[in-house]
């Protein structure tokens, strides 16, 4: 079950990932602590292009978690983690599969949780000034659809699923780690679509070897948000944007 997955690299164990984990989120708690020390120091504009910057180097953590008690600590080659082509073109079919697929059960979501009023599980849209404009929206995109995706499926898919895998098998990763994907986006309304997309990211990777592919559908999700938050209407925006978003 866990061959196809380069398994003899696959040292790590459950220590390492719980420790790996407490490192990013120690990391993620001291920038809210930041944040709000900031907030309440007047230095903070609430600009939310800022703070999608902020988020995005604040993430640098899950690679540096990574490296130091997988890579580092193994004398393992990054492919360890995925960092390797995928056998054929054909595995870009898969991810977008995964994007066609979380895209259709996020707007299933909405819709249904919309027309039964509940609004604690119905995703916001997000801010209009996300993605900014010129060259700030560049930025956003290389910092949202490209550093972003990367580091998280790392850590999400080639180290804590892969590492699930090794121990408990294919669908114990997938759900364990779907769910630690979903509840590091601290969103109550979105728990659900992101478990989705974490599930379909973990099998694309399971299928294919290469971190690339869920890398690839993962930035198209996110660049699909962050030009809904500019581009397209707010009932849109919720439903595209606010469910794949990973900030």
């Amino acid at each position: 079950m866990t061959s196809g997955h380069h398994n003899a690299q696959i040292r790590w164990g459950i220590g390492d990932m719980a420790l790996a984990s407490a490192i990013s989120l120690g990391a993620f708690g001291l920038f809210f602590v930041a944040m709000a020390g900031m907030r309440l120091a007047n230095q903070w504009n609430e600009n939310p292009t800022s703070l999608a910057w902020f988020a995005a180097l604040a993430e640098s953590v899950l690679l540096l978690a990574v490296w130091l008690v997988a890579i580092k600590k193994y004398r393992l080659p990054w492919s360890a983690v995925g960092i390797r082509l995928p056998a054929n073109g054909r595995s870009f079919a898969l991810a977008a599969a995964a994007l066609l697929g979380s895209l259709a059960f996020t707007s299933a979501y909405v819709l249904m949780v919309s027309s039964l009023e509940l609004d604690a599980l119905t995703p916001k849209p997000l801010p209009l000034e996300l993605a900014g404009d010129g060259l700030v929206m560049l930025v956003s995109a290389l910092a949202l659809g490209g550093w972003v995706p990367l580091v998280e499926e790392i850590f999400f898919r080639g180290f804590l699923f892969a590492g699930i895998v090794a121990k408990f098998g294919l669908w114990v990763g997938a759900v364990v780690s779907a769910i630690l994907f979903a509840l590091v986006h601290f969103s109550v309304a979105t728990i659900i679509p992101i478990f989705v997309t974490g599930t379909l990211f973990a099998l694309v990777y399971y299928s294919t070897k290469s971190i690339w592919i869920p890398v690839f559908a993962h930035s198209a999700q996110n660049l699909l948000a962050l030009f809904a938050s500019r581009y397209v209407t707010p009932e849109l925006g919720s439903g595209i944007g606010d469910g794949l978003r990973i900030i």
